[in-house]
């Protein structure tokens, strides 16, 4: 007899069972773990009998994580959600860094367009993109060489970082014209709020996506300078990025009431709202193209529908969707879309944009709203 299996015989005398005994309960107890060895066998899904498969048959090496990231990003593009993105362990640094607007980079934001290309959503001002040339709307052919048509957001966004003063060539189709750049990373930090002085107690605030530390930026631009005549608030080619920063900086101007709602399937709706009593009053306008996108598009549409300020430009780009960031076994991160974004007055964003209340060219848009700003402070001192 085995001696690991005498051991446990002996154990199961000790407690007062006789030989016999101790023999029929241990067939009874490796009868259950079998069966349920078998049964967990037996449940294991397709795609992880096929993984297992590879990984012991298939002569060239391959690792698990890799197959497992295949399986993930073939089901997110198989559910038709153009957004959603699938993040592993080692590009969700990336992704916190961009959130908080600090990395090391060319300054430039991505996104998947609706034909599946991935696109420049967004160029950060006096980054190494912008002053090379790079503009919103591009689309991403290659960088360093290899190709990115099919890759997803994640992979591109990892392949562009790396240490501050190394240099990258990146390949771009503007207009159907192949076009390459050469450029040099930098340090990225907390750049996404430029302001200034317009005209005479006017300021002018842009804001290039909606990051980490966006609302207070534009709080202390609202300190700074006196603007008791108007502020021209420019999210032209803004992507947008976190809703709850989107929400908080629209509370600078709202007072308490709704910002944004949106519903979930098979859970009650979500309801943002402004918690603000004494918010700032100046007149205001908003600059918005066709770059305008996501949570950037919430806060236009929320100081259009609460009367609060004159829209301005061209309709926006209509990426009305929420999406919720998941956390993932092992530490990678999934990011899908959990539903469509309403204004305060109900409108659905998605597909279909923020009319501007001034349709007007792009490079008359500032004029315009000087213009605008100008009645608003005759009406607002009488």
């Amino acid at each position: 007899m085995l001696p690991a299996l005498q051991s446990v015989i002996a154990r199961f005398k000790s407690a007062g069972f006789n030989a016999t005994a101790a023999i029929t309960s241990l067939a009874i107890i490796l009868a259950f773990a079998i069966g349920d060895y078998v049964g967990q066998s037996r449940q294991k899904s397709p795609v992880e009998q096929s993984i297992s498969k590879i990984l012991t048959k298939n002569p060239t090496p391959t690792k698990r994580s890799v197959l497992e990231r295949a399986a993930i990003e073939a089901v997110l593009k198989a559910s038709g959600d153009q957004w959603a993105n699938y993040f592993p362990q080692e590009s969700v640094a990336n992704l916190t860094q961009t959130l908080e607007g600090r990395y090391s980079g060319i300054g430039i934001w991505l996104r998947k367009n609706k034909s599946g290309i991935l696109e420049v959503s967004s160029v950060q001002p006096k980054s190494p993109a912008a002053k090379a040339g790079i503009k919103v709307l591009d689309a991403l052919v290659d960088i360093n060489g290899v190709e990115m048509d099919g890759a997803s957001v994640a992979t591109a966004v990892a392949a562009l970082r790396g240490t501050p003063n190394t240099s990258l060539q990146i390949g771009l189709e503007r207009n159907q014209d192949q076009l390459r750049f050469k450029i040099e990373r930098e340090s990225i930090f907390n750049g996404d709020v430029i302001a200034y002085q317009l005209a005479t107690k006017i300021v002018y605030i842009q804001i290039s996506a909606i990051t980490s530390s966006v609302a207070n930026d534009v709080s202390l631009a609202l300190s700074k300078y006196p603007h008791t005549n108007g502020i021209v608030l420019d999210l032209r080619d803004n992507p947008g990025g976190l809703i709850n920063i989107a929400v908080d900086l629209a509370s600078r101007f709202l007072s308490e009431g709704t910002v944004v709602s949106y519903s979930r399937k098979n859970d009650s709706d979500v309801v943002l709202e402004s918690k603000n009593s004494e918010p700032d009053s100046a007149p205001m306008t908003v600059l918005i193209n066709r770059s305008t996108a996501s949570s950037a598009e919430v806060i236009a549409g929320a100081l259009q529908d609460r009367n609060r300020a004159v829209i301005i430009g061209e309709k926006s780009y209509g990426k009305g969707t929420v999406q919720e960031i998941i956390d993932l076994v092992g530490g990678s991160k999934l990011e899908i879309t959990i539903g469509k974004y309403r204004t305060p007055n109900g409108r659905i964003i998605d597909q279909v944009g923020i009319a501007p209340d001034l349709l007007v060219p792009e490079e008359q848009e500032l004029k315009k709203a000087l213009l605008v700003l100008g009645g608003l402070a005759a009406i607002s001192n009488k």
